[in-house]
């Protein structure tokens, strides 16, 4: 499932440039590096985009990938990496482990809100990024 907006508001779609033969995969979160677009990994303290489009770079310079601009204001669905619980997870801050997931054992960077519990048999929860915001 990865990052799944609730809604997409009008005017935070932007096409980006990537780097050469990069995969991209819809709804997973992508980051900037050396001035080019990259699927983001564990470790990285945020995601600044999240892919809209399915696609492997091709182009000599690079192609361009229509992704989300992510801001407190969107709500997304997200897969976790562990079962959510209520009375743990909901209201608190946790990491990403992947370009795709919430990492609900690390809170170093804090940089998703977990809000809601969508399915917690599927590991579903509802929340938003948190970069802007400490």
């Amino acid at each position: 499932m990865s990052f799944v907006p609730k809604v997409v508001d009008e005017g935070k779609t932007v096409s980006l440039l990537a780097t050469l033969s990069t995969a991209f995969t819809k709804n997973n979160g992508v980051k900037f590096t050396s001035g080019y677009l990259v699927a983001a990994a564990s470790g990285d303290p945020t995601i600044d985009f999240v892919a809209l489009q399915t696609v492997t770079t091709s182009a000599a310079n690079g192609d361009e990938v229509l992704c989300l601009r992510v801001d407190p204001s969107i709500v997304f669905y997200a897969t976790t990496s562990a079962t959510p619980v209520q009375a743990t997870h909901v209201g608190n801050k946790y990491d990403i482990s992947a370009a795709g997931t919430i990492d609900l054992g690390n809170t170093t960077d804090k940089c998703f809100l977990v809000e809601k519990i969508i399915d917690a048999t599927n590991k579903i929860v509802e929340g938003r990024f948190m970069q802007s915001i400490a």
